[in-house]
């Protein structure tokens, strides 16, 4: 049996007609809350979603698979499903989507839009911005598909792409123009203008970027982190942005969100969007047809793609 745990987004009535004629009728199983998941999990072999995932494992003792709709996992229990050797797969396909999001936003910064959307709001027709130059040398930390598909389009804009993983496996570097191992990233800090976030967060990267980290930054970098927000020092990136140290900074994610009197959502040279890189118009569409994919895989026996490993998958 399949049972769907969707988040932010529901299944198409195809979808789970494709899914049936897949593993037969009535063997598919939408979760319309915890309580439905928990009932549906002692049949189910496959799961679908991650929505009540630490909930319904102790309740699964036939779950074999787990498909996540999210492609970082550091929030999932991969100690509990690795011990009980359940696959996890997650989801590969919006890497292209987050890259033109950190595009956009860097974009965004460079040429002021904030200022002038401010500006629009009040009927207001601005003097003139004082425009950002585009960064000279980036660094990128994280190449895994978000990385190797957004150093491309940074490069086509004249920007050197100095790039950081932990593998450094030749796909990795073939699309920079440098490469430092992910120890050493920080030795090149003071020859970058700019740094922008791609990598998962594991215990050694919570933090990283940390006040030491962006004192080291040149002066006026831009900081932009399309990530997880445990990669950064949040209040030492604000004091960093108050005193112009660095230039201006644009964050997809923020954890926790603060409310809405909060200084953070007044700080010059801040743009936040609420976590929607991701998103775009066929994100529910490929993914169900990567997950029928999937399942075509699984029954036939073949390797599953997007596997995760011990340790989750490489930046």
């Amino acid at each position: 049996m399949i049972l769907l745990m969707p988040g932010n987004w529901q299944p198409s009535p195809e979808h789970l007609q494709r899914l049936e004629a897949r593993v037969g009728a009535g063997r598919v199983v939408v979760a319309e809350d915890e309580a439905g998941a928990i009932r549906a999990a002692a049949a189910a072999e496959v799961i679908v979603g991650h929505r009540y995932l630490r909930q319904v494992l102790p309740h699964a003792p036939r779950l074999a698979w787990v498909q996540t709709s999210a492609a970082g996992v550091d929030q999932l229990p991969l100690a509990d499903l690795a011990a009980r050797g359940v696959v996890l797969t997650r989801n590969p396909l919006n890497s292209d989507s987050i890259a033109v999001h950190a595009l956009a936003l860097l974009l965004a910064l460079v040429r002021r839009l904030p200022e002038a959307l401010e500006a629009q709001s009040e009927g207001r027709w601005a003097a003139p911005f004082a425009m950002r130059s585009l960064p000279r040398r980036v660094l990128l930390v994280g190449l895994g598909g978000i990385g190797q598909a957004l150093a491309p389009r940074l490069r086509g804009l004249g920007i050197q792409v100095v790039g950081c993983s932990r593998q450094g496996a030749p796909e990795q570097r073939a699309v920079c123009d440098a490469f430092v191992p992910a120890e050493a990233w920080r030795d090149v800090l003071p020859s970058c203008d700019g740094l922008i976030l791609a990598l998962p967060l594991v215990p050694q990267t919570v933090g990283m970027v940390d006040a030491q980290a962006l004192a080291g930054l040149a002066p006026g970098a831009l900081v932009i982190n399309v990530a997880r927000a445990g990669l950064i020092d949040t209040p030492a990136l604000l004091a960093a942005l108050r005193s112009g140290q660095i230039g201006g900074a644009a964050l997809d994610v923020l954890d926790p969100v603060p409310p809405p009197g909060d200084g953070l959502w007044r700080t010059p040279g801040l743009i936040v969007t609420p976590k929607v890189a991701a998103w775009h118009p066929d994100m529910r569409r490929n993914f169900e047809t990567f997950t029928e994919q999937q399942l075509a895989r699984h029954l036939e026996g073949l390797p599953l793609e997007a596997r995760v490993v011990a340790g989750g998958p490489s930046p």
